[in-house]
């Protein structure tokens, strides 16, 4: 792994309040992933669908990410409103296809949904 992923890596953990090792499984995630469907303008890569597998049972996860929002259709994502691995692998999957077609790199604290989750304590607070 290169230096500038991981300095990617480290400042997408710090924004979520995650441990690297946790972005990192998400990492192995979007590896095992499909591709559905890529939003390209031709001068950026604009979000995109996929298929993530679960970790845990034999199916599944639809996940949409792009830069006002992002989905996926676990039980973290759906009933408690978590940004969960399966949108971070999609995140990722977005910023390799990114920095591959046109060498952008997503700038993450542009993403303001990103910001916008609930914190793992849950006390409520927002970062």
């Amino acid at each position: 792994m290169d230096r500038r992923l991981k300095e990617w890596f480290l400042e997408l953990a710090g924004i979520l309040g995650w441990r690297v090792d946790k972005v990192i499984d998400a990492y192995r995630l979007a590896q095992r992933s499909v591709i559905i469907d890529v939003r390209d303008d031709g001068r950026e890569i604009g979000g995109l669908r996929l298929r993530v597998p679960s970790e845990s049972r034999d199916t599944h996860y639809y996940v949409s990410v792009g830069p006002y929002g992002a989905k996926c259709t676990c039980e973290a994502s759906v009933i408690r409103g978590e940004v969960c691995k399966h949108i971070v692998a999609g995140l990722i999957t977005w910023n390799m296809i990114s920095v591959i077609k046109y060498g952008k790199w997503l700038e993450l604290k542009g993403i303001e949904w990103l910001g916008n989750r609930k914190k793992d304590n849950n006390d409520g607070e927002k970062p």
